[in-house]
């Protein structure tokens, strides 16, 4: 069985004090170094998360001194970034990923998987991803049924045909998770180089514009061209939950809590806050009791007013 191996990208803008975008928000303005501190943190706590079940973390950059001094505990690695990402598009860092993919191809005796940083590892491995990687299957997060509300089937298919003819298999696959040995990430890099292009072209046409569009585009191709993926959020090893409103049918958290990994989008700045420890998802199940759970910095505009507006029709049900 290979070395697992788990990774988050953190690319940080060269220059003057800015981030490179990667971490949620839609404007491809980067926001401030002072907010560098929040993404660290969040690094820290998904590295502990992830150590308390005994396992290595690492974070991929272009700038590991400043992190490592930010953030000395922890393991930061320097790669090569040379995908030509046009200035000024959204999410401008995230696409920074493909070259992950590049580096992990590199490495011959691993079994990598690459994490969001708005994560948390709150259980141990599940038995059915362990068989996974003992194997060698590659897995990825089928959220097709988180998309389809917002875009419509059609919608998706078509968007990715505009830059990639042969991916109209209607599925599509979360960037939080991706793992797979060296060969398929050799695979997957050398598809996604083939079609970015087309993709940075297209992109301000597209309903999602960012990474994840070019990678479900590739993956799409690699099965239908036979190569075999575990959708790995079948079986709770990792879990996308959003703490405000969304169009999809989500379970209740109670339900999704013993999965292995916890991917918060909508509580970033929790996860900066609340440092890893036995207690971490009684302080989230009190946090998602509280009105603090809505941050209108990091949720989306129209979820925050959507659940704005059910809080008040329930107030107003009370009042009756």
């Amino acid at each position: 069985m290979k070395n697992i191996k788990f990774y988050s990208l953190l690319y940080v803008q060269k220059g003057t004090e800015n981030l490179a975008q990667n971490f949620g928000a839609a404007s491809s303005k980067p926001p401030k170094i002072k907010d560098l501190e929040l993404y660290t943190k969040s690094c820290s706590n998904l590295m502990k998360s992830l150590e308390a079940q005994g396992f290595c973390y690492s974070v991929l950059t272009n700038q590991p001194e400043l992190l490592k001094q930010m953030q000395p505990e922890l393991d930061v690695k320097q790669i090569d970034f040379s995908l030509n990402v046009p200035e000024g598009i959204s999410f401008y860092g995230a696409h920074f990923k493909i070259d992950t993919f590049k580096w992990f191809a590199a490495q011959k005796d691993d079994y990598s998987i690459l994490l969001d940083i708005d994560e948390v590892c709150i259980s141990p491995m599940p038995e059915n991803l362990c068989a996974a990687i003992k194997n060698n299957l590659p897995v990825y997060y089928d959220i097709t049924d988180q998309m389809y509300p917002d875009a419509g089937r059609a919608r998706l298919i078509d968007d990715l045909k505009l830059f990639c003819p042969e991916a109209d298999l209607g599925i599509w696959a979360g960037g939080e998770f991706i793992g797979g040995d060296s060969a398929f990430f050799k695979k997957l890099y050398k598809k996604i180089d083939a079609i970015s292009a087309g993709y940075f072209s297209a992109q301000q046409k597209l309903f999602h514009k960012g990474d994840e569009s070019l990678t479900t585009a590739a993956l799409q191709c690699l099965l239908k061209d036979g190569t075999p993926m575990v959708n790995a959020g079948g079986f709770g090893a990792v879990v996308r939950y959003w703490s405000c409103g969304t169009r999809h049918v989500q379970k209740p958290f109670a339900a999704v809590k013993d999965c292995f990994l916890l991917h918060l989008p909508a509580d970033k700045r929790f996860l900066a806050e609340n440092q890893y420890a036995s207690d971490f998802i009684q302080k989230y199940e009190k946090y998602l009791q509280s009105e603090k759970s809505i941050d209108t910095k990091t949720v989306f505009p129209k979820l925050f007013w959507q659940r704005v507006k059910n809080k008040l029709l329930r107030l107003a049900k009370l009042k009756q």
